[in-house]
């Protein structure tokens, strides 16, 4: 049994169908708790984020929606952010909670995050078996910070500044709240998302339109054998619990919703890849959904991306011009 959010304001597009997915390889939950390093008891300790890099810069929309282009090398999550993960980022910056980093539903049937203390000095630890499990009941503002804090290099980083600026306001307005230049860590686009999630060069395998309609196994439309969706356990599994997509993410189907920046509708903001909650639909590429984004759900968590810094956009720029010079 599952429980959707108290409030689950959403616009999904009608779109044409598409074409399947492609795995590229696999990982198990051990490995993936073996690169975070991160126990159920978490203290304020440095998160590591492994990433899978998302090449072919400037690649071509998807035909179906004109989503998808990405004019640079970036990479991003392979799993979506843990329990364990974000418990860490608690620990150092929720002893006093102004911003309502947690949600008390984190402690509940569907989350993993246990809070203890009082104010000013509260501790947060994951609750046993659900470390590696996504973190859930974050809203967008949350995922910011998140984002904002890895950017700072951890620890005791701001989480106002950074890649997004705040203001030290719980819930800014939305419209004035875009991606700083400069930043590194970031919560990823609708296109950087859509990317990894979907993309395949035809001449990789992939289909005539260089884009899968499911971020699955094989292509194939994702049930409780290739995905963490509805008809499943009816919450949220491990991360790597399932084998990854071509481009070597995992959970982009089924697991949690997951945030993205970009906005629509006014002040929402977008999310994908469906939940334990939904059925195998709404992991399609062509259904973007959109969210008030104050909302925090048991069906929605993030994950983040890493993209280039402006200079090492130049440089990139500059070395595919000379490359360009010496083959003419």
């Amino acid at each position: 049994m599952w429980v959707a959010s108290a409030v689950d304001v959403t616009t999904r597009g009608n779109f044409p169908e598409g074409e399947n997915v492609f795995v590229k390889s696999s990982i198990t939950v051990a490995a993936i708790a073996a690169v975070t390093g991160l126990s159920a008891i978490v203290a304020s300790a440095q998160v590591i984020i492994p990433t899978a890099p998302i090449g072919n810069p400037g690649n071509a929309a998807d035909p179906r929606n004109g989503r998808g282009t990405v004019t640079y090398v970036y990479s991003i999550g392979t799993t979506e952010v843990t329990n364990a993960q974000y418990a860490a980022f608690l620990n150092a910056k929720a002893r006093s909670d102004p911003f309502s980093l947690y949600n008390t539903g984190m402690a509940g049937t569907f989350g993993g995050i246990a809070r203890s203390g009082t104010d000013g000095s509260f501790s947060y630890s994951t609750i046993a078996g659900r470390e590696n499990n996504p973190v859930n009941f974050v809203s967008f503002w949350d995922t910011t910070r998140f984002a904002n804090w890895l950017n700072n290099g951890q620890g005791d980083g701001d989480t106002e500044i950074g890649a997004y600026t705040l203001g030290g306001v719980a819930n800014p307005a939305s419209a004035s709240v875009n991606r700083n230049a400069g930043a590194q860590w970031v919560v990823p686009t609708e296109d950087e998302w859509y990317k990894a999630g979907y993309f395949q060069p035809a001449n990789q395998g992939g289909p005539t339109s260089n884009y899968w309609l499911y971020p699955t196994l094989d292509g194939r439309f994702p049930n409780a054998q290739q995905a963490n969706v509805l008809g499943g356990i009816g919450n949220t599994t491990p991360v790597g619990s399932f084998a990854s997509n071509f481009n070597g993410t995992f959970d982009m189907a089924g697991n949690v919703w997951e945030w993205n920046e970009t906005r629509a509708f006014g002040s929402f903001r977008g999310q994908r890849g469906g939940s334990f909650g939904n059925d195998d639909a709404q992991t399609e590429s062509v259904r973007p959904v959109f969210s008030n984004p104050t909302i925090e759900s048991n069906l929605v968590g993030f994950r983040v991306a890493q993209v280039p810094e402006p200079a090492s956009l130049a440089l990139l720029a500059a070395c595919g011009l000379l490359a360009l010079r010496r083959r003419n």
